[in-house]
């Protein structure tokens, strides 16, 4: 007698879900077939409704501590407020639930490939590029976009709390740079002035970055 692997059965599963979810609903792509992608990272659990060109973002914790409501909502006002630049845009999205506890954000299917590093950075950059040029919100209309009264501040202290393990000096030398790089965003924190309020990736790692055939 065969057994499915656990992240068959966990995939599967996943998908069952997500059908419920969907039939709860009344969405037209409950019908569709539900391929999960590869579990790679620690926030998302990313479902192709195939065919409907449609993507389903499953929540697995929120990275700001939010409440799940919340944090849908979070999401939800952050792929609004990045329409027009290189983000997929937002379609639907599906209240936590008993299927879903965090429920799920539908979103356009990026069709595309990893990024060849370092030779396609450039796209990359040109991605971030494009999103600081969008317009901020006015701002009474930001939230519940993060909107620190001094976005700079807030952003050293972010990455202080995260700099803490820098200590166990795994890696002398990826250490100190990371080091001098604190080093300078502090000098420039410490300056009165500070540049204009723009948009911002909250996780720019090339690994949340697709190409696709337009060279995108």
């Amino acid at each position: 007698m065969q057994h499915e692997s656990p992240q068959v059965e966990a995939a599967g599963a996943i998908a069952a879900h997500l059908r419920a979810a969907l039939l709860a609903a009344g969405h037209p792509g409950a019908g569709a077939p539900l391929i999960p992608l590869a579990d790679k990272g620690l926030a998302h659990v990313h479902v192709r409704l195939a065919g409907t060109g449609l993507l389903a973002r499953i929540p697995k914790q929120s990275q700001l501590g939010l409440a799940p409501a919340q944090a849908l909502a979070y999401e939800a006002a952050c792929f609004r407020a990045a329409a027009g630049a290189c983000s997929p845009a937002l379609q639907g999205v599906l209240a936590p639930s008993g299927d879903l506890p965090r429920g799920a954000l539908l979103v356009d299917e990026v069709v595309g490939r990893p990024l060849a590093l370092p030779a396609e950075l450039p796209a990359m950059a040109r991605c971030l590029a494009a999103l600081h040029a969008l317009p901020v919100p006015p701002a009474g209309a930001r939230a519940p976009v993060l909107d620190p009264a001094d976005a700079l501040a807030a952003l050293v202290q972010e990455i202080a709390q995260q700099a803490v393990h820098l200590d166990a000096r795994r890696h002398p030398e990826a250490a100190h740079a990371a080091r001098s790089g604190l080093d300078a965003l502090g000098a420039l924190a410490a300056r009165t002035a500070r540049p204009e309020a723009r948009l911002i990736a909250f996780d720019a790692h090339p690994g949340n970055f697709l190409l696709d055939a337009q060279g995108r």
